[in-house]
Formats: structure tokens, C-alpha cells, sequence
């Protein structure tokens, strides 16, 4: 077999964290998800994004971009799901949507990109109450456990010629006094630097400005937020009393060569092999719970790279100019059915500063993982879901939606689990994880958060594609008396509602 690579030098060479990947594939189905009702908004992108639930009056609240609306879809009758007057967003573009009580925040971006952003905030009718200022681009909102607090990420991404580049910034209202008399603050990342196992993307830039904050998780008592920093590969640890933040944690990476995947869109099928390459974990949705007192982190590991006209970390393997003794057979390796296809990074992997590449980086985990309050991993799914999708769904393996695209996103980030949500069944916690890429949505028993099992895999129907929002309903709060779990597929405007079953 040939050696593509020196594993020792590279592992010692690291400076990152490394983790080994739990990868385990569990037969037994203890879910089932069966469809039972859908609704198309509209055609295509843009109609239907994130979503949240409204128990009281059995509604779905979904973001719509395409349109500057709420959509409001009824779900008393889940077989006939009907759509109600939708919430006028006045054409803002809604990145998010949060509900509390009888409270239905909206997450709106301006045009410009060091624009301020803003939050509409309506009752359950589409009434305005209140609208707050945020900084720019607010790409996700959450209310606090007892909806005193609404916190936005407010990503700043550059303009494209990146002639402009806001900070990365939090907005937090305090609504104890009223929608009227809320208390806006806004949280700088201003005093911070990359943390070790994070990283700043773009040479020179501060981290302030480098960091794009992506999606929002409260704690169960409310007092502590945790956000993603995607591209960062980093989480923001918000102290919400104090109205800052706490800490950054950088995540690390996890070492390919210990585990398997596919890294070729150009080897002629599904290749599962080990490859000289650390995987930067890079979540976009992020959830917490708690396990005796102690909170749990879940993130869905999607990854992505900075990528503008202006400036672009990307570039392929077989572009790197790679050390020769960490890479004794750098040209195999390069080839286009090896690892010369894989979208890496030019900004990290030169260690010595010698100008070549003694380390090769990926976007994204290909997994969802398990985190301690503090950033430890507890968990990490390893290469489950590409196997398990190489075994059950072969067709669409790595696909980029059909059949007909498949093995297309190997060479980037795979089938990019983005979309997270975690529900309780009988005193047993689950998560859901959406892959945005091929479809699959997977059930995890997460009760025990060192040691999850796969309980559940369902492919939708050929007229859904794109999961990007998942919403679990509890058996208390659904109209069937039953759990359910609402997906909102971000490229054919539909949402369909699955009966999850023991």
C-alpha cells in the first residue's frame, strides 16, 4: 500500500487539537419518520428556510427570503396543511425566525454589507409590536429559555470586493421592561484573537472583523449563549448578565487518517479510504442540553471557507506545493481520483514557514459532535453518515440533490450536515441532523452524550430537497398527539411534517 505521507511528522507537526473520530453504524431502527403531510410555498430558493412552531395555535413560522415574509403554514389538520396571512416583512430579506410565548422574532439583513441589520418583533397574529437595530447582517436569532432576552449573531460578512468588512458583533435585547422599554446592547468581539484550535482567516484582518458569528443556542437557565463561529472553526461563549463575551473556544481538528472518507469527485464511484488530512469541524446550527446538571453543546459540522472576489482562501491539493518528506508521494497523491480534487485552504498548513504545505486542511467534519460547556469533544460521529448513506442510499451518495449529481461534493465538504434539532421521547433525548447536500436526515439518541446511538435514517421524497430547517415537535405541543419534526427544504420552497415513531 502506498504511503502518501510521513503520519507521525504530521501528527506531531500540529499545533491543533486532534480528536479521534467515534464512527459507529448501528442496524437497529429505534425511529421511524414517516411523512404524513406537506406544503410547497413556493418555487425553487427562497421560499422556505428556518422555521419554529407555535404551539398554542398549531402554526409553523417559516422564513422566506424570496418574498421579505414569515409564511405561517396551519398544521391543526397535518394532512391538509393550509397557509395563513403571513407577516409582513415590508421586503426585508429574513434570515431567521424565534418564537416565545406570544412573541415572533424576525431576523432581517440590510443591503449594504456594514449596514445595520434588525429584529421585527410581532405577536402571533403579525401585529408589530417593536423593531430593534442589530449590527450587520444578522444571520440568526433566539429568544432566552424564559424570553426575557433575544439575542442575534450578527455575521458581518465583507463585501464582495472586500473593500468593506464589518466586525462579526452580537445584539442583545433585554425585554424585562417591556418591548418598549428593551435595553439594546451590543457585543464586540473587539478584545479577542483567534483562540488556539480556531483560527483568523484572512491575513492581517483582526479577529473582530475575520469572524462572522452564524447561529444562536441559549442554555437551559438562560444566563449563558453559545454561538458558532463557522468559518473560525470556533464557538462564542456568551455571559448574558454581563452582556459579553465570556470566552472563545476553538474547536481543533480531527485527524482523516485515522478514520475514512471520500475526497474525489473524479474516482469513478464511492471510495471510502484513510487520507493524510485534518478536518476543521467548522458547525453551522448548534443546540444545547442538559445531563445532570451539566450542558451539552451538539453541533452539526457543515464548514466553509471564505471565498469573495476580494479575497479567497480556496484552492484544490493538487494546487499546494506539498513538503516532501510529510508527503513522500505527493505527485499520487495529487491526482485528480486521490486527494488532488479536495478544496483546502492556503492560509494554514505552512508550518515552518518554507513556503510549501507540511499540513492539508479541509472545510468542515462531515459529522455532527458532542461538546462539554467548556469545548471539550465528548463525541463525534466520524465518517457515520457517509457511510451510512454509501450502504442505504448509494444513488445519492455525496450527491449535490439528485441522482444524477452524485459523488459531486466529495471533493468539498461531503454531504454537509447543516440543519440540527433536538427533541424528547419518553424521557430520551434525540437529535435530528439534516445533510443539506443529498437529503438524508438522521435520529441520534443522544441520552448519554459520550456514547449515541443511530436510531433513525430517512430519505425524503423526490419533491423535497435541501433540508436547511428542522423544528421538533413535542407529543404535548402536536395536534396528533404525537412527536413530529418539521423540515423546511431551502431549494423547492417545501416543508413536510414526519411522524416520529418508537
Amino acid at each position: 500500500m502506498t504511503t502518501y505521507f510521513n503520519s507521525k511528522v504530521a501528527i506531531i507537526a500540529t499545533s491543533l487539537a486532534l480528536s479521534t473520530p467515534f464512527a459507529a453504524a448501528f442496524s437497529a431502527q429505534a425511529l421511524e419518520m414517516k411523512e404524513i403531510g406537506n406544503f410547497k410555498i413556493g418555487e425553487g430558493e427562497g421560499y422556505a428556510e428556518m422555521l419554529r412552531y407555535h404551539a398554542e395555535t398549531n402554526s409553523l413560522m417559516v422564513t422566506a427570503s424570496k418574498t421579505g415574509t414569515i409564511e405561517r403554514l396551519s398544521i391543526q389538520t397535518v394532512s391538509n396543511i393550509s397557509k395563513m396571512d403571513a407577516f409582513d416583512l415590508s421586503g426585508g430579506d429574513v434570515t431567521a425566525v424565534a418564537v416565545h410565548g406570544s412573541m415572533v422574532a424576525a431576523s432581517i439583513k440590510a443591503d449594504a454589507a456594514d449596514a445595520d441589520g434588525m429584529v421585527k418583533l410581532f405577536d402571533v397574529s403579525g401585529a408589530e409590536i417593536a423593531s430593534f437595530a442589530t449590527g450587520p447582517l444578522p444571520d440568526n436569532v433566539a429568544f432566552s429559555p424564559d424570553g426575557r432576552y433575544i439575542l442575534t449573531a450578527n455575521e458581518g460578512e465583507p463585501s464582495d470586493d472586500y473593500g468593506i468588512d464589518p466586525d462579526g458583533s452580537f445584539t442583545l435585547i433585554d425585554l424585562k421592561s417591556g418591548p418598549a422599554n428593551a435595553v439594546v446592547t451590543e457585543i464586540s468581539l473587539a478584545d479577542f484573537t483567534a483562540p488556539i484550535g480556531g483560527r483568523t482567516v484572512k491575513p492581517d484582518a483582526s479577529f473582530s472583523a475575520d469572524a462572522e458569528p452564524e447561529y444562536v443556542a441559549f442554555d437551559a437557565s438562560g444566563k449563558t449563549a453559545y454561538v458558532t463561529l463557522q468559518e473560525n472553526n470556533s464557538i462564542a461563549v456568551i455571559d448574558i448578565e454581563q452582556a459579553k463575551v465570556a470566552t472563545i473556544v476553538g474547536l481543533g481538528v480531527k485527524n482523516v487518517s485515522r478514520s475514512s472518507h471520500d475526497m474525489s469527485n473524479k474516482d469513478n464511484g464511492i471510495n471510502m479510504k484513510r487520507w493524510p488530512v485534518l478536518m476543521m469541524y467548522q458547525p453551522d446550527a448548534i443546540a444545547t442540553y442538559d445531563v445532570n446538571g451539566a450542558t451539552y453543546l451538539v453541533t452539526a459540522n457543515e464548514g466553509d471557507a471564505k471565498d469573495y472576489d476580494g479575497f479567497s482562501e480556496e484552492t484544490r491539493v493538487a494546487k499546494l506545493t506539498l513538503d516532501k518528506t510529510m508527503f513522500p508521494h505527493a505527485d499520487t497523491l495529487q491526482k485528480p481520483e486521490n486527494l488532488g480534487r479536495l478544496k483546502t485552504t492556503t492560509t494554514m498548513g505552512d508550518t515552518d514557514g518554507d513556503g510549501d504545505h507540511d499540513l492539508i486542511y479541509a472545510y468542515g467534519g462531515r459529522s455532527f459532535s458532542i461538546w462539554s460547556s467548556d469545548g471539550t469533544l465528548v463525541f463525534d460521529s466520524g465518517n457515520a453518515f457517509e457511510n451510512i448513506i454509501a450502504n442505504r442510499s448509494p444513488d445519492v451518495f455525496n450527491a449535490n440533490g439528485g441522482k444524477s449529481e452524485f459523488d459531486d461534493r466529495s471533493d468539498d465538504k461531503g454531504p454537509e450536515p447543516e440543519a440540527l434539532a433536538l427533541g424528547e421521547i419518553d424521557g430520551r433525548t434525540y437529535a435530528f441532523i439534516g445533510m443539506e447536500r443529498n437529503n438524508a436526515i438522521f435520529a441520534y439518541d443522544i441520552t448519554l452524550p459520550s456514547d449515541p446511538h443511530m436510531v433513525g435514517y430517512m430519505m425524503p421524497s423526490e419533491m423535497h430537497n435541501s433540508p436547511e430547517g428542522l423544528e421538533f415537535i413535542a407529543a404535548k405541543d402536536s395536534p396528533t398527539g404525537k412527536p413530529l419534526l418539521a423540515v423546511a427544504y431551502e431549494m423547492t420552497g417545501t416543508v413536510a411534517l414526519y411522524e416520529v415513531h418508537q
